[in-house]
């Protein structure tokens, strides 16, 4: 897949033929999000034109209002390996800052998706917002269409049976009370965070229970502080583990929560090597243990019940 970080290094050249353009935030890249990007690429397909998602490479709230900008759902990377994976022939993910923020809707439609990416079909979904000021809707879309010959098209919402209309927040509400299922769910994907393995205190080696720790700056937003059966990824391999989000309020309360994950059936070392944790049910939260045998019979139990989730 092509990716474009600016408008300026969009290429006219390169979409000769045309392209159909669907366009979004696609924080979190939802079901919602997935079924505007998959129609786009069927219609591009059979128009014989590009398929191109155009998005942001933050989110627009951090520019025009930081203090009331939602923590991300995924990494710039994690996002576009996603839009990859649907099988576009483009991805344009630009910096939303002043510059794109003064662009007005028209000239945002004409100049760069028209001008641009020739676009002979433009889709995006109902609560989408573009140019200056948020003043582009599917009005001014499809009017925009009828004077510059493409046709525009706006998608209705897509429902979850238990969480209703599907949205970024709702998944990020999910994620952040630890219901990661839910959060699947409405993603199509298990909730992931990845980062590089650390060394940790080695306290798990001591109980019977090695942990593989991530550290550093994580990609993809962790969710609640719990206990977690779900699986990890390393060089393309999945294996299943027991992960515990957050500190061990037996041995240390006050430390900043982190991110471990027991391995089943593995030895080895992993130190320095970039691994992604997908978590796939909830076991339970955070608890303090009166002693170690306590402590050691409850992660038993966890990796147990981890071990019989992710076989069924």
């Amino acid at each position: 897949m092509q990716i474009i970080e600016s408008i300026d290094a969009i290429d006219p050249a390169d979409f000769a033929a045309g392209s159909c353009v669907a366009v979004g935030k696609f924080d979190g890249l939802h079901i919602g999000h997935q079924a505007i990007l998959e129609r786009m690429r069927v219609a591009a397909t059979e128009e014989g034109t590009r398929s191109v998602a155009f998005t942001f490479a933050n989110h627009p709230l951090g520019f025009l209002n930081p203090e009331s900008c939602p923590r991300p759902l995924m990494s710039r990377t994690q996002r576009l390996e996603a839009i990859a994976a649907l099988g576009l022939d483009a991805c344009v993910m630009v910096e939303f800052d002043a510059d794109f923020a003064s662009i007005s809707a028209e000239t945002f439609v004409v100049d760069v998706l028209v001008g641009r990416l020739n676009a002979k079909h433009i889709i995006m979904g109902g609560d989408f917002r573009f140019g200056h000021r948020g003043a582009g809707d599917g009005d001014l879309l499809r009017a925009l269409g009828a004077q510059h010959g493409f046709v525009a098209e706006v998608l209705d919402f897509v429902e979850d049976d238990e969480a209703g209309q599907v949205s970024s927040s709702r998944i990020r509400t999910a994620v952040l009370a630890g219901d990661v299922e839910a959060a699947a769910r409405m993603t199509g994907r298990p909730v992931a965070v990845r980062g590089e393995v650390v060394h940790g205190d080695a306290r798990g080696r001591e109980l019977g229970f090695p942990t593989a720790n991530l550290g550093g700056a994580l990609e993809g937003l962790v969710p609640a502080d719990g206990v977690y059966a779900g699986w990890v990824v390393i060089d393309g391999e999945q294996r299943a583990a027991a992960i515990s989000v957050g500190n061990n309020p037996t041995f240390t309360p006050d430390e900043v929560s982190r991110v471990e994950a027991f391995i089943l059936d593995f030895s080895g070392d992993l130190y320095g090597r970039v691994m992604e944790v997908r978590f796939a049910h909830r076991l339970r939260g955070m608890v303090r243990f009166d002693s170690l045998d306590a402590l050691i019979e409850q992660m038993d139990d966890d990796v147990a019940r981890a071990r019989q989730l992710l076989a069924n």
